[in-house]
């Protein structure tokens, strides 16, 4: 991978092919997302059959995402994430073409589940995809790739949340109903897929190169595989924490304490998810200076001081204010400690690494947007907020003491690199 002079001239083709296909996966999920419930109502279903179909396809999800733990290097990754997200671009049509429940809801497991669930784990292209990425770039700019793929992906949740408004504008231009204007919504979104698909079949032959054609993998007899657990577990405290403070219940919060109206509390948290955008390139450059482990840690610490001291502020404003110094923070650790987890595992373990992080967080966080109502009824408003940052203090001291010696190898490279320099030149000052 030769260098270049030119602004992101380190991003390969594999990198660009794959960044672009997150972003339009992102970008058709995001579409989805936003009508999917009312959808729903409109064919006359129930709030409860809506939920049931959320809970089919999350655990359809976590299924899938569990098998590539065993699987995902055996078939090669390229070929699975051609073939997941053509089975993502079947989901949109079986919505599109199908109104009768029980087909909705086979298309929710076996293959909604990877797409418009919006509820556990997201399949298992993101863990394939985050293994993958470190093979099409160096050691020097993985963190970056992470960051900008992390940055695309945000952009994308943003211009495919607008565009979720496009059926509004169908039904008068094309004189249909509202759910024929949702139905080709789900076309679009499929025909979309199938682009990202298209990418992935563009990728080269080196992201499975060394990894693909072995047999059935057993994570427990992983090499790293006490590396891999013990990561999983203190990640698993984060999702649950994360998940205190959701973007649902910000808006109802700042709406209930402070009375701001829904386009107030859009416009608060479409800052605070460009926020999130900017300070993932920011958390990349740190992570070149201070280490990959130091910028999860450091970074967070503010986050969590603003994230316990939101609900006991005197004012509107300083509220805000500190949500956004929570934005910011709160996810730099995302493309640091992707790194981190690729990084420290050998390359044949990073879809095991990615998969088994991945399950155990959505696994714990499953119940926590319930368990934060509950509290906010039963004990007061500040409850989730207080709730999320003392699990977010545990998440950081858990990852500090199981890993502060647990270095990547270019760290280790550039720290032993800086001791022979010290040494040389102590021994030309004593030489002089």
């Amino acid at each position: 991978m030769a260098a270049s002079t030119r602004p992101l001239g380190w991003v390969t083709r594999d990198a660009w092919l794959m960044v672009s296909a997150r972003f339009l996966r992102t970008f058709a999920q995001s579409l989805i997302a936003v009508f999917f419930g009312i959808y729903l109502i409109e064919l006359g279903y129930s709030l409860v059959q809506m939920g049931l179909l959320v809970t089919i396809g999350s655990v359809g999800s976590a299924l899938f995402a569990t098998l590539i733990v065993f699987i995902g290097d055996t078939l090669g990754r390229r070929r699975l994430l051609i073939g997941f997200t053509a089975m993502m671009a079947l989901a949109g049509l079986g919505y599109a073409f199908t109104e009768r429940y029980t087909l909705l809801a086979f298309v929710s497991f076996f293959v909604g589940s990877l797409a418009i669930s919006g509820s556990g784990p997201r399949g298992p292209v993101q863990p394939l995809e985050q293994a993958a990425l470190p093979d099409t770039t160096t050691a020097e700019h993985r963190t970056d790739l992470f960051a900008l793929a992390g940055m695309g992906e945000r952009a994308a949740r943003l211009v495919g949340t607008i565009g979720a408004a496009a059926p509004a504008v169908l039904v008068p231009l094309l004189g249909v109903n509202e759910i024929t204007a949702f139905k080709l919504m789900f076309v679009v979104y499929a025909v979309l897929m199938l682009v990202s698909g298209a990418m992935y079949g563009l990728l080269s032959p080196a992201v499975d190169s060394g990894v693909s054609g072995g047999g059935w993998r057993n994570p427990l007899r992983l090499e790293s595989r006490r590396t891999i657990f013990t990561l999983a577990a203190v990640v698993s405290v984060d999702g649950f924490a994360t998940r205190f403070v959701f973007f649902s219940l910000v808006g109802a919060w700042f709406y209930r304490e402070y009375g701001f109206d829904v386009s107030e509390v859009a416009y608060v948290l479409a800052g605070s998810t460009a926020l999130n955008m900017v300070s993932l390139w920011v958390a990349a450059r740190l992570a070149n200076r201070i280490g990959l482990l130091n910028t999860v840690i450091y970074t967070h610490i503010p986050a969590v001081a603003a994230t316990i001291a939101i609900p006991f502020v005197p004012t509107a404003w300083l509220a805000v204010v500190l949500w956004y110094v929570r934005a910011f923070f709160g996810q730099m650790d995302v493309p640091a400690r992707q790194s981190y987890m690729m990084a420290i595992v050998n390359r044949d373990e990073r879809v095991a690494m990615a998969s088994i992080t991945n399950v155990s967080q959505a696994a714990v966080g499953a119940a926590t947007p319930s368990l934060a109502t509950v509290l906010w009824q039963a004990v007061s408003a500040s409850a989730p907020f207080v709730a999320s940052g003392a699990l977010k203090t545990v998440y950081l001291v858990g990852l500090y003491m199981a890993f502060k010696d647990v270095h990547p190898p270019e760290e280790q490279e550039r720290a032993e690199r800086k001791r022979l320099e010290r040494e040389a030149r102590r021994t030309g000052s004593a030489d002089a």
